[in-house]
């Protein structure tokens, strides 16, 4: 062991070998410690202990109450403080390494909220309720006559601003620190290339405290603390810190409905995402990816590339690249999440969420049109309509609808089911089926190319991206439909698996997919199997249609994308479009 190796990787140079604690899940030498773990595990040993939580298992009557067993930092008797818990996670970069995101970390090395972050985010809240106090409470350039002429100064404002803390050590829990980022974009979308995860260290679910105290100058210079704590309160409805579009740095107790562009109340079971170290996560900023990747397929279908991108990332953010310019931009939308009821379970094989309850809300970052408002609503009822949400987003939820695949109990689960729920609210999402005719679904897939075009006044011409794998653009992909009686009457979804369908064998295809290895590389479906609930309107309310036995009869659909040359692609079209089965062509193939 050389002296270097004593060093502990938070003051090492981030390149290979030294400290680099990327790439996620590079684990080469399986004795040792990853480095991402084993940089957390040397932060924390230098952090006040972190207390013990409660055990599960057993009874809370039995147990000893968790402590805290340290004094975290405190604010002066003077300092006006305020108490908010994260409903998901917050990234505060330090900008300090190289290649990794991770907090800002003060003395005894607990991460905090910097009080010149808390400032820049409180100023711009001021700025939109209360403009007249921000040189007051902020500062700034002020002009004042001197010897009869005007002069520019720097006048302090009367606010200083001590940042946020971590009410106690429960943040310290290294199962939850290490975040994970992974762009999929290029590999959903675009080409079947590899992609790689990226970890960053952010906070999860923790109680923070904040602080502000007002100077002994400016004597004269009244503060209203309701007011500065409104102000304050506005400036978290914005979210703080790092991602805030993709759900990150957002607070349990504050909503902002001034932002909210719309909100679709759902319900949701399939496979829960992980973190590296394998603890499930039901994950917000995967309604973000969703909406993101289906932006850029109904763009690519209508315009060409550069524009495609162009519009994506003024929507949604991104990072400009070539002859678009440098740096990042911020996007007009952003998403926020709240989980009201939601079960998590570990089957062995699979870890299953139940989310029994939940809102998403598409927030506006910044001012939108009325055009790209219509726009997301189309990006939500496209979203239901013909997929999910997450992992194995691609495929209808096994455990309802195949359920036979786990007789031996030996399988991992595949797929998702989402759906509205409180349909009073979410009725205008709904696309209906009424006498189980498709032609509601039919009319909205025919005008979602003119829908696009006119939210973003782009030219009727036949142009679209015709080199990516999955474009919105009926020549390049086509959506089968028809009715099912109950759960059980799937007919697709034995295709999957080997179920008898003439000759043809589309299990692990390039059609259909598969999870490949080092050695064989995994490939993308270029099918979306979709079991939709048969929505309809009885007296004035919308419902799921039922069978005449009581059970929820659904729309099957099938989305197939259909690349050049792919034998197997056309011969799958040619038995869809035969006699020996009910399906028939909603959209595209012309």
């Amino acid at each position: 062991m050389s002296d270097s190796d004593l060093v502990p990787l938070m003051y090492r140079a981030q390149i290979e070998d030294r400290g680099k604690i990327q790439y996620a899940g590079d684990n080469r030498r399986r004795d040792e410690e990853k480095s991402a773990d084993k940089w957390l595990n040397q932060w924390l040993k230098g952090c006040p202990p972190v207390p013990k939580t409660l055990d599960e298992n057993i009874p809370k009557w039995k147990q000893r109450q968790p402590q805290t067993l340290v004094k975290m930092p405190q604010f002066g008797a003077n300092v006006h403080t305020w108490e908010y818990t994260q409903n998901w996670r917050l990234v505060t970069n330090s900008g300090q390494d190289e290649g990794v995101i991770r907090p800002v970390i003060g003395a005894k090395g607990i991460p905090f909220y910097p009080g010149t972050s808390m400032k820049g985010a409180f100023l711009r809240a001021c700025q939109q309720i209360a403009a007249d106090k921000v040189v007051d409470y902020c500062g700034g350039e002020v002009e004042e006559i001197v010897a009869g002429k005007k002069q520019k100064r720097i006048k302090p404002g009367v606010l200083r601003f001590h940042g946020g803390y971590p009410v106690d050590m429960s943040w310290g829990n290294t199962k939850r620190l290490l975040d994970i980022v992974h762009n999929q974009e290029e590999r959903q979308v675009m080409d079947n290339v590899s992609t790689r995860a990226n970890v960053q260290i952010s906070l999860y679910k923790t109680k923070f405290k904040f602080g502000i105290s007002r100077t002994k100058t400016n004597s004269d210079i009244k503060v209203d603390w309701e007011q500065v704590r409104e102000i304050w309160e506005r400036a978290l409805s914005e979210g703080i810190g790092s991602r805030t579009s993709a759900g990150y740095g957002r607070f349990v107790e504050i909503e902002d409905n001034n932002k909210v562009v719309l909100s679709v109340n759902l319900n949701g079971k399939g496979l829960t995402p992980k973190l590296l170290n394998g603890i499930p996560e039901l994950r917000p900023n995967m309604f973000k990816a969703a909406l993101r990747g289906h932006t850029l397929r109904l763009l690519a279908g209508v315009t060409d590339e550069a524009t495609t991108q162009r519009l994506t990332k003024e929507l949604w953010g991104g990072f400009l690249r070539g002859n678009q310019g440098n740096g990042s931009v911020v996007g007009k939308f952003g998403i926020d999440f709240d989980a009201e009821d939601l079960e998590i379970k570990d089957y062995g094989y699979s870890s299953i969420y139940n989310l029994k309850s939940g809102k998403l809300n598409i927030l506006s970052v910044k001012s939108v049109s009325e055009q790209e408002s219509e726009f997301v609503e189309v990006l939500i009822k496209f979203s239901l309509l013909l997929g999910g949400f997450g992992k194995s987003w691609r495929r209808v939820h096994h455990g309802l609808f195949y359920n036979s695949y786990f007789d031996n109990n030996d399988k991992p689960m595949i797929g998702c089911h989402w759906f509205f729920s409180k349909l009073s609210k979410s009725r205008k999402y709904c696309i209906t089926a009424p006498n189980g005719e498709l032609t509601n679904i039919i009319n909205f897939l025919s005008s979602i190319p003119d829908t696009v075009r006119s939210c973003f006044d782009l030219p009727s011409t036949n142009t679209f991206v015709n080199n990516w794998r999955e474009v919105w653009h009926p020549q390049r992909v086509q959506v089968w439909g028809r009715i099912a009686e109950n759960k059980k009457d799937s007919q697709a979804v034995g295709w999957f698996h080997d179920k008898d369908i003439g000759r043809l064998n589309i299990k692990r295809t390039k059609l259909t997919g598969k999870i490949g290895n080092r050695n064989n590389p995994s490939q993308v479906s270029r099918i979306w199997h979709r079991m939709y609930p048969l929505y309809i309107t009885k007296n004035g309310k919308m419902m799921h249609k039922k069978n005449k036995v009581g059970e929820f009869k659904y729309v099957e659909l099938l989305t197939i994308f259909t690349p050049d040359r792919l034998l197997l692609a056309r011969e799958f079209l040619s038995f869809l479009d035969s006699n020996s089965n009910d399906f028939i062509r909603l959209w595209g193939g012309n």
